[in-house]
């Protein structure tokens, strides 16, 4: 076992009873509770603002995270040599299952509840003014427009991998849900959405996926990792775990419904809020990400990684498309 450094345990009013060290962090069993100990490699700035997102969740009763534990010098985080460490207060948990109506219910009213309490976040290391917060449909406008000159250059080549051949057989049907996700929101109805974020000072997990919420023995639901947390458009957080969601559930519209009402029930969604909503379950982001990692690549002829996520979007393609329809339809 990788044994305790000395230093950062210094900086720190506890005493260790026992520890483990798993997956790169340290779990404390400590004269205080147990806690977790790791390395975190983002700026000094960002986990401050964690730091401050952190304590404004427990100033508004959302328990539901594990609060970091400052040192003795009330810093939110240790430094030994250039490294900086934070230690948060941890309790045991397992993963939510992605199949369980009860665990999916559960993950996204525990979304509603952080959302709710992370508006008229005031920082004093981050402006709100200075933070570049996308224009969704600026985004995908533009995502459209590359990917369009993308088909154009993979038809030109003469010789096609079986990625490019795959690509081409059913690019059309996701350049249709771009369109059609983009036909459901204006620029400007984009951009009221940047401006609330900026006058109500709302904060986005920005990484929230099923790693990131665990439940306890006793059925509470905690979120983990905020350490990519900053002022953005809480809709992205719900559309990024809804849309994990639909491929671990083959688009099974019902479920869509279900989760996005029960959101609503604990944090209502304006009529903005709403439309933008549907535009990012439409928009094919899987996609997406194929293609821009696909046009960051430097080997054109390895592509067997492409080949396998390519693969695995297009057995639930036919179900997307449809359900993609009747979100358009609400």
């Amino acid at each position: 076992m990788r044994p305790l450094n000395k230093d950062i345990l210094s900086q720190y009013d506890v005493s260790i009873k026992k520890y483990q060290y798993i997956r790169s962090a340290y779990y404390l069993d400590t004269n205080k509770g147990k806690f977790l100990l790791r390395k975190i490699d983002g700026p000094k700035e960002q986990i401050l603002f964690n730091y401050e997102v952190d304590t404004h969740l427990k100033h508004n009763n959302f328990k539901n995270i594990n609060a970091i534990y400052t040192t003795k010098k009330r810093s939110p985080f240790a430094i030994c040599g250039e490294q900086l460490y934070i230690m948060q207060g941890y309790i045991e948990c397992e993963e939510t299952d992605f199949k369980n109506f009860e665990d999916l219910k559960n993950t996204v009213y525990v979304l509603a509840e952080f959302h709710k309490a992370s508006k008229d976040v005031i920082s004093k290391v981050k402006d709100v003014e200075q933070v570049n917060i996308k224009n969704m449909y600026d985004y995908y406008t533009k995502r459209n427009i590359q990917n369009t000159k993308l088909k154009k250059s993979i038809v030109a080549l003469k010789q096609k991998s079986k990625f490019e051949i795959m690509f081409l057989d059913s690019c059309d049907e996701y350049t249709l849900l771009e369109q059609m996700a983009l036909d459901g929101i204006s620029r400007e109805l984009a951009e009221r959405l940047v401006c609330k974020v900026k006058s109500n000072h709302t904060v986005a997990h920005k990484d929230y996926t099923y790693h990131a919420v665990n439940k306890t023995n006793l059925g509470q639901y905690m979120i983990s990792n905020i350490d990519m947390c900053n002022y953005d458009i809480q809709m992205i957080d719900l559309a990024h775990i809804l849309g994990r969601v639909m491929q671990k559930n083959e688009w099974d519209i019902d479920i869509l419904y279900q989760l996005i009402k029960a959101y609503d029930s604990k944090n209502t969604l304006t009529q903005d809020e709403f439309e933008v909503l549907k535009a990012m379950m439409i928009y094919p982001e899987k996609y997406n990400s194929i293609c821009a990692k696909y046009l960051g690549s430097k080997r054109r002829w390895n592509y067997n990684m492409f080949e396998q996520k390519w693969q695995n979007m297009i057995i639930y393609m036919d179900n997307q498309v449809e359900a993609a329809k009747i979100i358009n339809s609400w």
